[in-house]
């Protein structure tokens, strides 16, 4: 017997399934913004606002199987056996290893609704470090396009851009501006004027750099072997931009002389020692920024302030250590670690305006 279903029975049937939601057609499409950090992938979707922020991590079984994806995989991060390796897509700001990159994004964008080979009119943004090569902004596009989305509506926004508008920034003022992204892995810092960027230097540095360097003193001063996840806990309750707080933290690791279990007492000033290299490199790459750019610009800059965002401005105090070092008025995101996907967020919902924003598949800047 046939059985004949009527679109809205069909569209009750999908929506049950998880394929659409209650109020959505398949023709519609739905528009999806993803910000993939070197430890964080966040997701944006369209109407309904920030739906995914997870680790960028996976895990492989055996080098074939995917034992676990996203803050799974960070659960089993430095306990996991020889079988298992646990592994970032992302490295220095750009996509190092897309077929496992694929994997974590397709299983975490399924968590918000995106089912592969359906709905091809959906669409997706991503941002891109500015300072990168073509061939490494294309693999961006190449995450979506080769996947099974069938969709060919891929659009590239520079992060420094989307960073901005999630911070409330007029990125097409005729007034320049300063934004630094402070992330995981890299440090973006960029000048904007009129919707386009006058210049932007990446460095290959951030808060993981911090955490290598926490690693690295405590095992010079308390021969003591700690791993990331120890260091960033460290980091974060002991990472001051102004030194001398007094304060300490008894961590545990292995001895390295004996190789033993042992404990240590480590202070708020090797933390400090720690992050101060990065931090002084950022402020010289912003002086030298500021040295090379048109006047004009930098008065503008010297007027607005200098915007910061990014997860390693969350350490305290940092906005007093640039505002001394630079002399200039700075602004803190309010949601460092979300700025970037917010500003997707606008552009999508406001795509006619910030069209000129974004590069698709069509552009010949990526042919």
């Amino acid at each position: 017997m046939t059985i004949l279903l009527s679109a809205a029975d069909i569209l009750q049937v999908c929506a049950e399934a998880g394929t659409i939601r209650k109020g959505e057609t398949p023709l519609a499409g739905r528009k999806y913004g993803l910000d993939l950090g070197t430890m964080n992938i966040r997701i944006f979707q369209g109407g309904h606002g920030l739906v995914v922020y997870e680790k960028n991590m996976i895990a492989i079984q055996r080098k074939k199987e995917v034992a676990a994806i996203g803050n799974d995989a960070f659960e089993m991060y430095e306990r996991t056996p020889a079988s298992i390796v646990i592994s970032n897509p992302v490295r220095d700001g750009v996509i190092a290893d897309i077929n496992n990159m694929n994997k974590v994004a397709e299983a975490l964008l399924k968590k918000c609704g995106c089912t592969t080979g359906f709905m091809r009119n959906n669409s997706f943004y991503l941002a891109v470090p500015s300072d990168v090569t073509e061939v490494e902004k294309r693999a961006y596009f190449d995450l979506i396009a080769h996947s099974a989305y069938n969709t060919h509506n891929i659009f590239v926004v520079e992060k420094p851009l989307a960073a901005a508008l999630g911070e409330n920034v007029d990125v097409k003022s005729k007034k320049g501006m300063m934004i630094v992204d402070m992330g995981a892995g890299t440090t973006e810092i960029t000048v904007i004027t009129m919707g386009g960027i006058v210049v932007s230097k990446l460095l290959k540095m951030g808060g993981n750099t911090i955490n290598a360097s926490i690693c690295q003193l405590v095992k010079e001063r308390h021969h003591l072997v700690i791993g990331d996840k120890t260091a960033e806990y460290l980091k974060l309750e002991l990472g001051h931009a102004i030194p001398g707080q007094g304060r300490g933290k008894t961590v545990f690791g292995r001895d390295v002389i004996t190789g033993l279990p042992s404990k240590a007492e480590v202070s708020d000033h090797l933390v400090f020692d720690a992050m101060k290299n990065y931090l002084f490199q950022v402020v010289r790459t912003i002086r030298n920024i500021m040295e090379t750019i048109p006047p004009e610009l930098s008065g503008d800059i010297i007027e607005n302030g200098i915007y910061f965002t990014g997860g390693t401005t969350l350490i305290p105090e940092l906005d007093r250590l640039f505002n001394a070092s630079l002399r200039v008025k700075v602004v803190f995101a309010p949601k460092p670690l979300e700025s970037t996907v917010r500003g997707l967020g606008v552009i999508m919902d406001h795509a006619s305006d910030y069209k000129d924003l974004t590069f698709s598949l069509r552009d010949a800047a990526f042919e």
